[in-house]
């Protein structure tokens, strides 16, 4: 039994799954697959996929990286997104996170799929809402939309960020969606001092590549050494994780480099 996603026009991957233990339908569509290789699969809108095997890989990274950029961060947005590890790894550093999700539905499917659910959804510095007018004023040192964005939720959202914050944004794959690569760093560059795009390692298990968007801290200029040595063992994030996920080919470095901001 296979699951197939069409990544682009000329593009799709398959996976090899034994059952499908979830189907849940609400705003959003989540399928959960028992698969071999990667212990479940889910697939959300039949487009996005999480491993399960490997959730750790992104979210360790989304969390950490900024985190260990920031010296010192209080409060966290986590925006549009059904991976609660990412909180659960930001909630590593004493911050408070808030997280929009405006489909718990979807979001409690995934109850026995995501490991650290409930530690998460009980922890006294997490809260959760359904929109984003639901919040109360404030601004955010760092917000992580482990989703595409569109130009004029970038600016919203940089609007929320205090004069020192960091956005990190989901883009698109610089191979198989070059233009659109370039096109969602061009956005950000229209309200960010620094934005730098950066991937995973073992990044052929994703279409997906982010952005590094910052008022003022350098990504690895202004690294945070002695506050990575601190943190507990990690199965993915280290320095030398840190530092090479901004690393570019010559040829994807020559596409943007007028364009985002080193």
């Amino acid at each position: 039994m296979w699951i197939t996603r069409q990544l682009t026009p000329n593009f799709r991957q398959e996976y090899t799954i034994d059952t499908k233990i979830l189907d849940s339908r609400s705003k959003h569509i989540i399928e959960i697959f028992k698969s071999l290789d990667f212990d479940e699969v889910a697939m959300i809108d039949q487009t996005h996929l999480l491993l399960k095997k490997y959730l750790f890989i992104e979210s360790e990274l989304l969390a950490h990286l900024p985190l260990c950029v920031l010296p010192n961060a209080e409060h966290i947005l986590l925006f549009d997104s059904f991976n609660l590890e990412i909180a659960y790894e930001c909630l590593k550093h004493n911050v408070s996170v808030d997280c929009v999700q405006g489909d718990r539905k979807s979001l409690d499917s995934l109850m026995s799929f995501l490991p650290h659910y409930h530690q998460v959804i009980n922890n006294s510095h997490f809260a959760l809402f359904e929109q984003i007018m639901d919040l109360d004023i404030k601004k955010y040192d760092l917000i992580i939309a482990d989703s595409l964005l569109s130009k004029h939720q970038i600016d919203g959202l940089s609007r929320m960020l205090t004069p020192q914050g960091i956005l990190i944004i989901r883009n698109h794959h610089p191979i198989l969606m070059g233009e659109s690569f370039v096109e969602k760093i061009s956005d950000c560059a229209d309200f960010f001092s620094i934005v730098m795009p950066f991937s995973p390692h073992l990044s052929i298990l994703s279409d997906k590549s982010y952005i590094f968007a910052s008022k003022a801290f350098h990504p690895l200029a202004d690294m945070l050494l002695q506050k990575i040595d601190l943190l507990p063992q990690l199965q993915y994030y280290n320095a030398h994780i840190h530092e090479n996920a901004f690393t570019l080919p010559n040829f994807l470095f020559e596409k943007i480099q007028h364009i985002a901001k080193f």
